[in-house]
């Protein structure tokens, strides 16, 4: 959240696929983290798509270009966070 206050307009999280995680069990818990945190920007009147969660393993290069496309087209249709933040 600090994040979204200090100007960024989107946080894009990107993690291992299920049982391809080095730290085992981080991947299961941001699974769990990121809709509560979405809920309390929703919560807060930030829209909840400036958060989005995406699993991608380094040999999908294509698929992480993709998203990375799809994301920042998502976030630059909605308004600046400076505005939604005024």
């Amino acid at each position: 959240l600090r994040t979204f206050r200090e100007g960024a307009d989107g946080v894009l999280v990107l993690g291992c696929h299920f049982g391809d995680c080095h730290f085992i069990n981080g991947n299961h818990r941001t699974a769990k983290r990121v809709p509560i945190l979405q809920r309390i920007l929703e919560f807060s009147g930030i829209e909840p798509e400036r958060l989005r969660l995406e699993w991608v393993s380094a040999s999908e290069g294509e698929r992480f270009a993709q998203i990375v496309d799809e994301f920042t087209e998502t976030i630059q249709e909605l308004q600046p966070m400076t505005q939604v933040l005024s």
